[in-house]
């Protein structure tokens, strides 16, 4: 234990009120701002010279494009990830490769989950998770049970042009 600021005695950490929101690096900020709003389907709430927030999921989350530094490649983390059911996960693959985004293939860790991920313009991993009620999960690739080990080859993933269909 050691002194804290005001002379009382530190046990811990304290506890926090919320998780408040997430930044991620973009290598161009106006195509980062089309695809999490237009791709994504998030609510841009702030944008100023270099920096954009959005919402999504009750999730505040922001985009910069100055000083910032990128994944190193093939990382697979840091990720951000959306919980999603069946039928969203398969709408999310059918829109992303609409808009020429390409995804990982459905896999499962237990066989009764299903796990995809893709990547925003800027590299950065994007995870969609169904816990359950996804008819095939058994027969689904397998992966590690925990993190993801070669599941994902993220240059698979890469890409450079994308649109949203009109």
């Amino acid at each position: 234990m050691t002194d804290g600021a005001n002379g009382s005695k530190v046990t811990g950490p304290p506890k926090f009120n919320h998780f408040d929101h997430v930044s991620f690096p973009c290598r161009d900020l106006a195509e980062g701002i089309r695809f999490y709003r237009d791709v994504i389907g998030c609510e841009q709430i702030v944008e100023t010279q270099g920096f954009a927030f959005f919402t999504i999921a009750n999730i505040r989350f922001g985009i910069g494009s100055i000083g910032c530094t990128f994944m190193s490649e093939g990382a697979e983390y840091p990720h951000i990830a959306f919980n999603v059911g069946p039928k969203a996960l398969v709408q999310m693959k059918e829109w992303l490769t609409a808009c020429g985004i390409p995804t990982s293939d459905l896999w499962t860790r237990q066989g009764v989950e299903a796990l995809m991920f893709f990547l925003d313009p800027s590299r950065n991993v994007i995870e969609l998770f169904c816990t359950e009620g996804y008819a095939g999960a058994a027969d689904l690739p397998r992966g590690p049970a925990r993190g993801h080990g070669t599941t994902l080859d993220l240059n698979e993933i890469s890409y450079d042009q994308w649109s949203v269909p009109s």
